[in-house]
């Protein structure tokens, strides 16, 4: 069983309807549909031409864009996720069938669970609407309510998925085959992290887009909004790692113990024999190599990620601080 195989297992809802691959076409074909439902309901409505004068048909498509965008990302998520298991295959210390049962166990979800979660984001977006839609707006009204709440279950849906998932958590409590000096192995957990918090910056970068001219640059609200959004996928990308963490910061703890006692053990020998007047053979140049290996072993990274990775983040999240900014210099100008 390839690690990707094991990722998707029969109770998993998600992993076979909405992160498995599929045809870009089918994905293609969900999105115009969705795209058309706003328009096509506003037709109903006998209101075609208001729909498009005004920005009702960019924010009609909110709900349409995060779905599609959802469908697209989800996969890619799965994929990075599989070379996190492969990357773990050459490190974890059981042999291939263990293993395979292992991330087949710990990447199964509840299928209950699953079901809740989409229901309670479809109860909330339903809650949250208004129903009293006006006379000449009835179907385009209860069009956006639908595709709302319906994006509200998908992602609720999602985070169950993400958050649900203890598949990392699991592979790092298993006996591990550590070198501190070589993290590469565990760089494919700070590559996921990056990942998945480029995921959320892309949505924020979706959502602004189809609010652009709708801010009102007045209310510290919606800044406030801003701000902890922007926040969010440095907390993703370092909340994923955390694990990795722990786990080289531990060995990293246990190697500069054994080091360190093994110094100061060489260094009272060295200082007995200099006073004796004895000789002290190499025992000098041991304890130099030692005080190397401990500087070495000090500058040891114990967090999975590159210069290249904290540049792309960093990158990414002024991307939509400034699509807000642009968004007042619009409203002025449309003033």
């Amino acid at each position: 069983m390839s690690a990707e195989t094991a990722l998707k297992p029969a109770g998993a809802l998600f992993n076979r309807l909405i992160s498995r691959p599929r045809p870009a076409w089918v994905t293609a074909i969900i999105g115009l549909l969705l795209v058309l439902l706003p328009p096509g309901a506003a037709w109903l409505d006998g209101t075609i031409a208001e729909f498009f004068d005004g920005d009702t048909w960019r924010v009609s498509l909110t709900a349409p864009a995060v779905i599609v965008y959802v469908l697209i990302v989800s996969p890619l998520l799965g994929r990075m996720q599989a070379g996190v298991v492969a990357a773990f295959r050459s490190l974890v210390l059981v042999d291939e069938e263990s293993f395979d049962r292992l991330v087949s166990q710990a990447a199964r979800l509840n299928p209950v669970g699953e079901i809740v979660a989409f229901l309670v984001g479809v109860i909330l977006g339903v809650i949250g609407q208004d129903w009293t839609f006006g006379e000449d707006r009835s179907w385009l009204g209860l069009c956006v309510a639908v595709l709302l709440s319906l994006m509200l279950g998908l992602l609720a849906w999602t985070i169950y998925a993400v958050l649900g998932n203890r598949l990392i958590r699991t592979l790092h409590r298993q006996p591990l085959r550590i070198d501190i000096f070589d993290p590469q192995p565990f760089e494919a957990v700070g590559r996921q992290s990056l990942s998945m918090a480029l995921v959320f910056v892309g949505g924020i970068t979706l959502a602004t887009l189809l609010s652009l001219g709708r801010l009102d640059p007045q209310a510290w609200g919606n800044w406030l909004v801003y701000l902890v959004l922007i926040l969010v996928p440095l907390l993703i990308f370092f909340l994923n790692m955390r694990d990795t963490h722990r786990l080289l910061a531990a060995e990293k703890e246990r190697e500069m113990a054994v080091v360190e006692r093994l110094i100061l053990k060489g260094s009272r020998t060295l200082m007995q024999r200099v006073a004796a007047e004895e000789n002290t053979g190499t025992l000098a140049a041991e304890l130099n190599g030692l005080v190397a290996y401990e500087a070495r072993l000090r500058a040891a990274r114990t967090w999975p990620y590159d210069t290249a990775m904290l540049r792309t983040l960093f990158f990414s999240m002024i991307l939509p601080a400034a699509m807000a900014v642009a968004q007042i210099f619009i409203t002025k100008l449309l003033e």
